[in-house]
């Protein structure tokens, strides 16, 4: 199994929402990354991605594109992001 880093979640966060990709589009792949690291990234980590994965699941849920280049930056920066 591959391990994705921060850096990495970031770079790709970043990339899609440069790309204006749809929210539940992000919140899909959020959510596909979470099951694919579930048993290699820390519990913060992996609560971050099934946060964002929830966005998927209606406007109630979803952040904005700011927020999430925000959220991208941090991550790529490798810090702890708390939704």
């Amino acid at each position: 199994m591959y391990i994705f880093t921060k850096k990495q979640i970031g770079e790709e966060l970043k990339s899609m929402v440069q790309q204006k990709k749809s929210i539940a589009f992000i919140g899909s792949w959020a959510y596909s990354m979470s099951l694919k690291n579930i048993e290699d990234t820390d519990s913060k980590f992996n609560k971050l991605l099934l946060d964002l994965g929830t966005m998927e699941m209606g406007p109630e849920f979803e952040y904005s594109y700011e927020e999430l280049h925000d959220i991208a930056d941090k991550l790529i920066a490798g810090e702890d992001v708390v939704l």
